[in-house]
């Protein structure tokens, strides 16, 4: 990737983490804000990331963190302390914990990046206690937890926001403004797919997966094994639903 892109994937990834963009069609009834109070639930090697371009921000607040893992939490903690910030408070006392972390009156939105099966359980239980729930890829894993989130959305007020971030990838951005400019007259029809090798996510180290490897492999890899499909498929849907203008 060049610095170029990475720059620009990086910027319109900090407004995301802002929930500075709503869905189409959604009204924002919440006044603007000086600072946002985020909370970040799953600090391994993606929430870490998103939680580095958070604190690159003057306008992002951290009061809290969430991991199970006592140690992944810590280090989220010492990011937040080095950027100049007090030193959030740590959920990490079981799966459950960030039940806690929603309830907090010093949070406006939430950061959910946590394994796949939590997301649409933790992004709910956000929307429902007031926060903003900003939701790594898939969002969901069944149509049900797709209306699931619809429904919560609706029934609160609160938006939902999915961090797909290929959304924002440079030549992505370029193909869609050239779509608004009606260069390609009026798409009809889109054909999209998810094309990457994921041999060292999925079997790290070496041929390791489940309790021995490290990072995704500890749980990805067991999507692969007992379902049959596009696992992944917000990186080829995503843009496409923004040049078929479907909005939300």
């Amino acid at each position: 990737m060049d610095l170029n892109r990475r720059d620009f994937i990086k910027k319109n990834t900090l407004a995301g983490l802002g929930i500075a963009i709503i869905p189409s069609g959604f009204r924002n009834p919440f006044p603007a804000l000086e600072n946002i109070r985020l909370g970040f639930i799953g600090m391994g090697g993606r929430g870490s990331w998103l939680l580095r371009l958070a604190l690159e921000r003057n306008d992002v607040l951290v009061p809290a963190v969430c991991d199970i893992k006592e140690d992944a939490a810590a280090r989220a903690q010492e990011m937040v302390k080095e950027a100049g910030q007090n030193i959030p408070d740590a959920y990490t006392e079981s799966k459950y914990a960030f039940k806690e972390l929603v309830l907090r009156d010093d949070l406006d939105g939430v950061v959910i990046s946590t394994p796949w099966l939590w997301h649409t359980p933790m992004a709910i239980a956000a929307m429902k206690a007031g926060k903003y729930a900003a939701v790594e890829v898939p969002t969901a894993t069944t149509i049900q937890e797709c209306w699931d989130l619809v429904h919560t959305s609706e029934e609160t007020g609160m938006p939902c926001m999915i961090l797909e971030n290929v959304c924002y990838r440079r030549d992505v951005m370029a193909i869609l403004n050239m779509v608004r400019q009606g260069l390609f007259g009026e798409l009809i029809h889109g054909h999209c797919g998810y094309q990457h090798d994921l041999r060292k996510v999925k079997f790290n180290p070496g041929v390791e997966f489940g309790k021995g490897a490290i990072g995704e492999a500890e749980w990805r890899t067991e999507h692969s094994i007992h379902r049959n499909g596009d696992l992944y498929p917000t990186h080829g849907v995503g843009p496409l639903a923004n040049y078929l203008d479907h909005g939300n």
